[in-house]
């Protein structure tokens, strides 16, 4: 696959892309790193296969731990009338 029809299958997705190969990306990095800095998406090829993309990176977003339904019911006390505990529990964010 050769790079212009890397940058059109990119294009078909809506996804602007620079492609360069290995031995370019070694003599590059620094510039090719700033770029995606910036936000361009940069594919790496090697024998005109794609073998790699250098992206901008992003951190991942944590969120809550993850509880389970077994573990949930197990620390949550059922009674005739549950609905004050189950209240209580909901509004404190569990």
């Amino acid at each position: 696959m050769e790079a212009l029809a890397i940058k059109e299958a990119a294009a078909a997705y809506g996804v602007e892309c620079g492609v360069v190969n290995v031995r370019e990306a070694k003599d590059q990095l620094s510039s090719l790193l700033d770029r995606a800095e910036r936000g361009e998406r940069i594919v790496v090829t090697s024998d005109g296969r794609p073998k790699a993309m250098i992206v901008r990176y992003r951190p991942m977003i944590q969120g809550a731990k993850w509880t389970s339904h077994r573990a949930l019911r197990e620390k949550t006390s059922i009674c005739e009338d549950s609905a004050p505990i189950l209240r209580a529990e909901r509004d404190s964010g569990y």
